[in-house]
């Protein structure tokens, strides 16, 4: 059976090794990000080197009618949505609360909490409607843990609360639809990455944390998960 996978914040760490992995196993996956170029070429490769078909939105998940206008265009192309991955970043606002511009404190808390929202929506709605299915939402070690930056961690926290809450939520149970909060508590190896700390030595493989979400998203079962932690072996615990 094919299943319609969206991966929402598509750049060259994560999610385009997430859309990778579910495209692997033969699913209509959706990219979604604002550069249209790289999100072009990236599903192109990706439909070159799997079985499975993708789908290049581009969409701004910092606007509300973008959002609603991207899932609808997947269902068109697709179907209703069973799974959902989101790996969006955020602007940077940085500073603390007498430091921190109040409209950049604004485009973060938009672009990443009510980002999130939106697409836990417009994807939830789907998997009640069909009888199930999973959303992952990934985030890092700020969103259980202080940070002095402010819109940073604001917007963190706020994400787990609102993955964490969808647990508690009986509709959901009912309907089979898992909702987890995947803590990444390291660094992400992307080139951007290691050309801006090139002595750093620790990278976390994004093809193997993309093989832990899809273990994640495609085998629940009777077990549903809520929120889980990945990291470095040699890095600690951050909580």
């Amino acid at each position: 059976m094919t299943r319609t996978t969206v991966v929402a914040g598509v750049g060259p760490g994560l999610g385009s090794s997430v859309a990778r992995r579910f495209a692997a196993d033969g699913d209509d996956v959706a990219l979604f990000a604002r550069s249209s170029d790289y999100l072009s070429s990236t599903a192109d490769e990706i439909q070159a080197e799997t079985p499975g078909s993708t789908l290049p939105v581009e969409t701004d998940i910092a606007d509300p009618t973008a959002v609603a206008s991207a899932f609808e265009t997947v269902r068109d192309a697709f179907s209703p949505v069973d799974r959902l991955v989101f790996t969006s970043g955020s602007p940077s606002a940085g500073g603390g609360i007498v430091d921190v511009d109040p409209a950049g404190f604004r485009d973060v808390i938009d672009t990443r909490l009510r980002g999130a929202f939106r697409c836990l929506r417009e994807a939830v709605d789907d998997m009640v409607d069909e009888g199930g299915g999973t959303v992952v939402v990934t985030s890092s070690g700020q969103s259980r843990r202080p940070s002095e930056d402010v819109a940073y961690a604001a917007a963190r926290h706020g994400t787990r609360g609102l993955v964490r809450s969808l647990a508690a939520d009986p509709r959901l149970g009912e309907a089979d639809v898992q909702a987890v909060h995947l803590i990444v508590d390291g660094w992400i190896d992307k080139p951007s990455l290691r050309d801006r700390y090139p002595d750093h030595d620790r990278w976390m493989d994004p093809n193997q944390i993309a093989e832990r979400i899809h273990d994640i998203a495609t085998t629940p079962g009777t077990v549903h998960a809520n929120e889980i932690d990945l990291r470095h072996p040699r890095d600690e615990p951050s909580f």
